[in-house]
């Protein structure tokens, strides 16, 4: 395995895995009964980026396209819910308690599956070898 599929891997791995105990942790298990669809959103992006990181770490043919998918999807889910948070804070609203850490948390979360994506595009752009 190359430094940039393990690197890729484990990050994906443990992105998805915060991804699912973060959101579990912010809205609790009750929230599957009230706000369904933004706690699923979540998941899928966790389980989506845990199911690339396996693929790398299997060099399976489908791993960095997988990749590619589960971090734009991830990129994307952030986006509005970082620049969303960032506006508060310009706006002066206040939505969480720890605004700016809350903000640098989502700032991770959105730069990190946007990295993986882009090494995904290198990755798959690469001659065979």
């Amino acid at each position: 395995m190359s430094p940039i599929s393990r690197f890729a891997a484990i990050s994906a791995a443990v992105l998805g895995l915060l991804f699912i105990a973060l959101e579990t942790f912010r809205r609790g298990l009750a929230a599957l009964g009230t706000t369904p669809v933004t706690v699923l959103e979540d998941y899928v992006a966790g389980l989506l980026l845990i199911v690339a990181a396996a693929a790398l770490f299997r060099s399976a043919r489908m791993g960095w396209p997988l990749m590619l998918a589960a971090g734009a999807y991830a990129t994307g889910m952030m986006t509005s819910s970082l620049w969303g948070q960032v506006e508060a804070q310009l706006k002066g609203e206040t939505w969480e308690s720890q605004q700016v850490t809350v903000i640098a948390v989502k700032a991770f979360l959105w730069l990190l599956p946007l990295v993986l994506s882009l090494l995904s595009l290198r990755e798959l752009r690469a001659p065979v070898r």
